[in-house]
């Protein structure tokens, strides 16, 4: 049950948001997850999800230290996309999990979803605004918050970057913010360049052709979304992930290959202009977050209390636009949740990079025996875009970004199973087999493994 709404959500997104519940559906995923978690078979439990409810019950605890209503209701709504985040990670332990199909039906969603927000996305960038009152609109009241009047009032142009000389819409598409939609497009390029291969050799030639038109579409909407977080995280992901994870040495020169013609192609087409505008002109945007980060510093170290639990919750300032402790993931949550919540948080991140890591080492070693398994590289490509760009911005501000990055981890945890299954079945034919036919073994079980993982 629990995946088949995932599923829903991903892949009829542009209805949710229409109807205006698609920053509340987190509840959704909460209480369904309870009931699927109580009522359903569990299998082990891997350790980025117990490290994650570390982290968890470490948001709890700072609860004590909110005073005010408001900033409690805000820490109630960001408490419900972490608890949403973490069903979805525990739903790697249910038993339709392990169901054949259910990864597949979920990245064919994932596909979807970015489809939508490709389109969305790309005619906000020229302009095209789809701007309407939703209907959650008249049912949920925005009890006079600018930010709760955003998720129910729909617009996929945040707003003019009027800054440059000439102008032009920054869009958000089905995103609440620029930041998170550029972040939502850059790290689905690999969902999309995924089934472009797939597609393409399954002789799908016009699907395939279809997901490289998106991925140029999304090159554009994300300039256009100005978002130097995002970036930096794909400028990460090309040039750092081939030599950080094991990959072949075609592969590791490729991204680098990919990442020099995105940059001839930038300076000619004078969009250079833009991204050099976007770092210097604006620079009190940066002098802002700079203020901020500062000040998450000298307030949570200003007492034993906010050192170890932190604040509870992101709060105002007279010399700050924005909350304390927003525009950064990793800072935001040692300012709410202390050092406790963050080396909690931490070492879930560990966690993940380990499985990373030791997932494409066995994928590299798999294909050096023939197997082409390609997929666990293009998921683990999308979500360090999303890692590195939550340095700038918070991963709980938008709920369908946050489930957005809690499925690729999802993703990720189950390639790895795969892929061990995979490997241990290469293992153990190969070492049942008589001397003179375990070459033919491996062959064999290399065209199994080939027609079976994608």
């Amino acid at each position: 049950m629990f995946h088949k709404v995932l599923v829903a959500y991903f892949g009829f997104f542009i209805g949710f948001w229409f109807l205006g519940i698609d920053q509340f559906f987190f509840a959704i995923f909460c209480l369904i997850g309870l009931m699927t978690h109580l009522l359903s078979r569990q299998s082990a439990h891997p350790p980025e999800v117990v490290f994650f409810a570390l982290f968890l019950f470490a948001t709890f605890i700072s609860a004590i230290q909110i005073t005010s209503a408001f900033r409690f209701a805000s820490y109630l709504r960001n408490e419900g996309v972490y608890l949403a985040m973490f069903f979805v990670l525990l739903s790697s332990g249910f038993a339709a999990a392990n169901k054949p199909g259910a990864t597949d039906r979920i990245y064919l969603a994932l596909l979807f979803f970015s489809l939508q927000c490709t389109v969305v996305g790309f005619l906000a960038s020229n302009g095209f605004d789809i701007e309407f009152k939703s209907v959650g609109a008249y049912v949920i009241p925005d009890m006079g918050s600018k930010y709760i009047f955003g998720m129910l009032n729909k617009s996929s142009v945040q707003s003019e970057a009027s800054w440059f000389s000439d102008g032009f819409n920054r869009p958000r598409g089905l995103m609440l913010y620029s930041n998170t939609m550029a972040g939502v497009l850059c790290a689905s390029m690999g969902i999309k360049a995924y089934f472009f291969v797939k597609f393409w050799s399954d002789r799908k030639r016009l699907v395939a052709l279809i997901c490289v038109g998106a991925i140029l579409m999304d090159l554009f909407s994300v300039y256009s979304a100005l978002s130097r977080s995002t970036w930096m995280g794909l400028a990460f992901a090309l040039l750092i992930f081939p030599f950080v994870f094991k990959t072949s040495l075609p592969a590791k020169f490729l991204p680098g290959f990919i990442a020099i013609l995105a940059v001839g192609l930038i300076f000619a087409t004078g969009f250079n202009e833009g991204i050099q505008s976007r770092l210097t002109d604006k620079a009190h945007s940066n002098e802002g977050r700079g203020l901020n980060y500062l000040l998450i510093w000298e307030m949570t170290t200003s007492s034993l209390d906010t050192i170890v639990i932190g604040h509870g919750t992101q709060l105002d300032h007279p010399d700050l636009s924005v909350p304390v402790g927003s525009h950064s993931t990793y800072m935001g949550m040692f300012f709410k949740f202390g050092t406790v919540g963050l080396v909690a948080f931490l070492v879930f991140m560990f966690a993940l990079y380990r499985r990373m890591l030791a997932m494409t080492r066995d994928v590299h070693e798999l294909n050096r025996n023939g197997y082409g398994i390609t997929r666990p590289y293009f998921v683990c490509f999308g979500l360090i875009v999303l890692l590195v760009q939550m340095t700038f911005i918070e991963v709980d501000v938008d709920a369908s970004y946050a489930m957005f990055v809690a499925v690729l981890v999802y993703l990720v945890i189950q390639e790895s199973k795969a892929v061990r299954e995979i490997r241990e079945h290469s293992e153990r034919v190969v070492s049942e087999a008589p001397a003179e036919v375990r070459t033919v073994a491996t062959v064999h079980t290399a065209r199994v493994g080939r027609s079976g993982h994608g």
